[in-house]
């Protein structure tokens, strides 16, 4: 496991650490951008659909707030493996999409860039299937100069 998990009584408790460890400090990747954390991100990070193709985020996912801490431990993390992103709506790749992936547990965390110095942060998720894992791996690199 990439980092132990975290187990709060419940969401109420996930948005209060949330909040407090990444909305009210500065975050930082390990190669100096400044990572931008909104309080609204919550929901789309730690809820999920029940079905994928509606995407109503309507469930709390306890099992991605568990690894509420893994994202900053990902974000600080130099050994990972850097991909772009892909844009859905677009049908491509996205090289303003950071898209950082923990092989052995299948964690994701992916940020947007926002300027030369600094990203927002989208998301994180355990991935649902090897087919996902795959895509991510086949990704290109994602490259400083983008």
């Amino acid at each position: 496991m990439y980092s132990p998990l975290v187990q709060l009584d419940d969401e109420l408790q996930y948005r209060e650490l949330y909040n407090k460890i990444y909305c009210k400090e500065t975050i930082y990747t390990y190669d100096g951008y400044v990572v931008s954390f909104s309080p609204k991100t919550f929901d789309h990070a730690f809820f999920s659909s029940s079905n994928r193709r509606v995407r109503d985020k309507s469930i709390f996912n306890t099992e991605r707030a568990t690894r509420i801490l893994w994202i900053k431990k990902v974000l600080e993390d130099a050994t990972l493996t850097l991909y772009a992103g892909w844009d859905t709506t677009r049908k491509k790749y996205d090289a303003s999409r950071r898209v950082c992936l923990v092989t052995d547990d299948g964690y994701v965390v992916v940020l947007r860039k926002a300027s030369k110095i600094k990203f927002i942060f989208v998301t994180a998720y355990v991935i649902d299937s090897d087919e996902v894992k795959q895509k991510i791996m086949a990704s290109p690199i994602w490259s400083h100069n983008t």
